[in-house]
């Protein structure tokens, strides 16, 4: 996949489906939200189960990610489509009204999310797309920017449950992407509908007890289950691949397809009559939505000069050898596994970086280490510019050398994936020897 455009194809796609959905569940309308929650996640989850059991004996989630995916399953998966229909109840479903204003805010959240968990950068050409693609957004819904605030007493609640199901999609984002970047998109998605089931049998019991639970029709399992095949579990697992491969900051300005296609959907299905006003704001948002997609490769990483030292030579025993480098007085990222460049005397190449401690050799003070890609350097320099431009996983502790060479082997092919694209787009190579 071309990482810089896949990722950000995949996410428009799901999108895409997610705005089919209202379509879909205008045959559910008998059944309380949190009926629908528990049977679109029942059946998703029997769908997915033959693909997950196969791939999670591979996979070793850390305390952190197990957090993030019950953080996704808990937020996302069950209290967002909660508090967002209580929210829609309370001014009597009345469209283009507070209750969709505020939930504009989801890009917000998931910006703020992105920067305090991913540590992602926000560039200025980022914000310029983003304020435009957010203000496109806007109008797009809002015939003539006008939002209908006549909803009654029950305003102010909506207002607070419309906000918190924003921040509940929008720092989920994050989250998913935190679980995504050292695991499958299957087996994510598939933990997030295992653990999303009990939680919504357990909140049905709390709201209304068994009774509640009310059993669909024939025809509306039918349509359970084509959601499932369509804007649920299969929008979400599309959505996952390329959410692994996305920026969350840049993901959530792509996922503003979604209300753009709603509208025009509504055009097509229902015979709404659009303003000029909602026509060209869709073309601003379809530009920014582009100039935003181009962003993914990270292209501002700062590059950092620094000192080529003696290593112990540990990468090279297990078969990839490292430069070591003198960590720069200015340097402030996080402990973790990066895809990155070095380049020395004008020569540029793909790079797997490790900063922190190496656990597994019971290594306490941080080091800087870069393995470069595809190349054997004849001798080791004594300078050389680098710069991480995208974070792959957490430092981890292995309980062997062949568990940690089997990772590396993992994360080289990772940061292959993502910086051949970049390269080459600037005609650079790493030229091969030895």
């Amino acid at each position: 996949m071309n990482i810089r455009f896949g990722g950000p194809l995949l996410i428009i796609i799901a999108a895409l489906l997610w705005a089919l959905d209202g379509v879909l569940r205008r045959s559910l309308f008998s059944l309380s939200p949190i009926t629908i929650v528990l049977y679109e996640h029942a059946i998703g989850a029997v769908l997915i189960a033959p693909f997950f059991f196969s791939r999670f004996r591979k996979e070793r989630f850390t305390s952190r990610e197990w957090g993030a995916v019950l953080w996704v399953s808990l937020l996302s998966g069950l209290l967002g489509t909660l508090w967002f229909t209580t929210a829609l109840t309370r001014v009597n479903f009345i469209s283009f009204s507070v209750v969709f204003l505020l939930q504009k805010l989801q890009p917000l959240f998931a910006i703020a999310a992105a920067r305090v968990v991913l540590r992602e950068r926000i560039t200025r050409p980022y914000l310029m797309w983003a304020v435009a693609a957010l203000g496109a957004a806007y109008f797009v819904t809002f015939k003539d920017g006008i939002v209908d605030l006549s909803t009654g007493s029950d305003t102010m609640y909506a207002a607070l449950f419309a906000v918190g199901a924003a921040f509940a999609w929008g720092t989920s984002t994050a989250f998913s992407r935190y679980a995504l970047l050292n695991h499958t998109g299957t087996v994510v998605t598939a933990l997030r509908f295992f653990i999303t089931v009990p939680l919504a049998f357990a909140a049905a019991l709390l709201l209304g007890g068994v009774s509640s639970i009310a059993a669909p029709s024939g025809d509306q399992t039918i349509k359970l289950v084509l959601i499932a095949f369509s804007t649920g579990l299969v929008a979400l697992w599309i959505y996952y691949q390329g959410l692994k491969h996305t920026r969350t900051a840049i993901a959530t300005i792509l996922e503003l397809v979604f209300p753009m296609a709603a509208v025009f959907i509504d055009i097509v299905l229902y015979h709404t009559v659009l303003s000029a006003s909602q026509y060209a704001a869709a073309a601003v948002l379809l530009y920014a939505i582009y100039r935003v997609s181009l962003l993914n490769r990270n292209a501002a990483s700062p590059v950092f000069q620094a000192a080529v030292l003696a290593g112990k030579g540990k990468g090279r025993e297990l078969g990839y050898p490292t430069l070591n480098f003198a960590i720069p007085s200015r340097f402030r990222y996080r402990y973790g596994i990066y895809a990155g460049q070095v380049d020395i005397d004008g020569a540029v190449y793909m790079a797997a970086f490790h900063f922190g401690p190496v656990p597994v050799y019971g290594q306490t003070t941080p080091t800087l280490e870069a393995h470069l890609l595809d190349v054997q350097l004849p001798e080791r320099p004594t300078q050389a510019s680098f710069s991480l431009h995208e974070y792959l996983r957490e430092v981890r502790a292995f309980e062997s050398e062949r568990d940690l060479a089997r990772q590396i082997a993992r994360d080289i092919e990772q940061a292959r994936e993502i910086m051949q694209p970049h390269l080459k787009s600037r005609g650079a190579g790493a030229p091969r020897s030895g």
